[in-house]
């Protein structure tokens, strides 16, 4: 596989990961989640559950990161 090139990571792709989780997060919550059949189904209910559990904890960890990068560049 040829070397990848990533991507430079700036502050707005933090906030800008954040928004992009929230708005997923929201979704699987209003539309899915609150779906009748998820309601009346626990086993399919139990695994949006967690997808949604998973995404908020994404969430976390991007916010922790931003903080993390505005230590060590200073963007203060």
């Amino acid at each position: 596989m040829p070397n990848v090139k990533k991507n430079k990571i700036n502050a707005g792709h933090y906030l800008e990961l954040m928004d992009r989780i929230h708005i997923a997060a929201c979704m699987i919550d209003d539309h899915i989640l609150n779906h009748p059949l998820s309601e009346n189904e626990k086993d399919i209910q139990n695994k949006l559950d967690r997808a949604l559990e998973l995404l908020l904890e994404a969430y976390q960890m991007v916010g922790n990161k931003e903080q993390d990068y505005e230590i060590k560049n200073n963007t203060y």
